[in-house]
This record gives C-alpha cells, sequence and structure tokens, in this order.
C-alpha cells in the first residue's frame, strides 16, 4: 500500500471519529429513570458502596437554579462518555429529575474533562471542563451571538473559594 493512501486512510478514520463525536447528543433528550435521582437517599444508594473519582458526587449551579449527580456512566446513555450528570432538582420548568444535563469523557490530564454540556434551550455545547480545588467545576463557551458564556458548577455543601 502506498504512503499517501494509508495517510488517506488514517485521515478519513480520524475524520469520521470526530465527526461522530461532534453529532452526539443530536434533538433527543436522555434522560435516566428519575426514581434513582428524586431524593438524597436514592442519589446517596447511587453513590454508595465504592470508591467515588473526584468529580462524582452532588453538584449545584452557581446561581443555585438546579442541582445535578454527577455519577459513573452506568445508564447506557452515550457509552463513549465515563460520567453523567443528571438533574435532581431544578427551579427550571425545562428541566425535571432524571433530565441528562451533562456527560464528561476522562482526558489523560488530572481534573480535566471533555464533554458535553446542555444548555437552558436544550442545545449542546461541547466544551472543556476543568474541576479545581475538588470543589469547582468550570468551563467556557462561546455562544451563537458571539458572547462568552460561562458554566460554574459547585459541590453541595462546600464554600467555593475561587470564581472565573
Amino acid at each position: 500500500m502506498s504512503m499517501l493512501r494509508l495517510t488517506f486512510l488514517l485521515v478519513c478514520a480520524t475524520m469520521l471519529q470526530a465527526c461522530a463525536w461532534l453529532q452526539l447528543g443530536g434533538a433527543q433528550e436522555e434522560s435516566v429513570d428519575a426514581s434513582l435521582v428524586n431524593n438524597e437517599h436514592a442519589v446517596q444508594l447511587l453513590l454508595a458502596g465504592r470508591n467515588l473519582d473526584p468529580i462524582e458526587g452532588t453538584w449545584e449551579h452557581d446561581h443555585d437554579s438546579f442541582e445535578l449527580v454527577i455519577a459513573r456512566n452506568e445508564f447506557d446513555i452515550a457509552d463513549e462518555f465515563d460520567y453523567v450528570g443528571v438533574i435532581t432538582r431544578s427551579d427550571q420548568p425545562r428541566w425535571q429529575p432524571g433530565d441528562v444535563k451533562l456527560l464528561l469523557q476522562k482526558t489523560d490530564v488530572e481534573g480535566e474533562y471533555l464533554g458535553v454540556w446542555t444548555t437552558y434551550n436544550k442545545s449542546k455545547r461541547r466544551m472543556r471542563f476543568v474541576i479545581s480545588d475538588h470543589d469547582l467545576i468550570r468551563a467556557s463557551f462561546t455562544g451563537q451571538d458571539g458572547n462568552p458564556y460561562y458554566v460554574r458548577i459547585r459541590r453541595v455543601g462546600e464554600r467555593v473559594a475561587h470564581r472565573l
């Protein structure tokens, strides 16, 4: 096989893999059984009995408009992601317990994840998430209007010392 043909095949394979990642989420809304996340006891059972990764636990949006649990992806949702962030409480009518708000994939850098954040209008935003000081997850993206938007979620029950 010629070197040019081999290079072409490698480029095509890489592009297909990237396209598959970018198409994740589409228009389909994902959710898990709401009984798993609708109260504190259920959430504790979901996380109990194993060593938790630093990203796992209960988190709340910086504006306290919703709470979610981040747990290992054992829900058969988007298999390429290691963690799923599921709404447990929301003041926003568009979000119900069990709705998937966040998908995360580990990277080679400790405390850094690639993921998909579902916005208030249910559009999907791919971005890099960074956990800092074990109690704050930060990310940002540029909106369709060209303005920067920030995502900040903090661990429930812990004070956030640093902000974006």
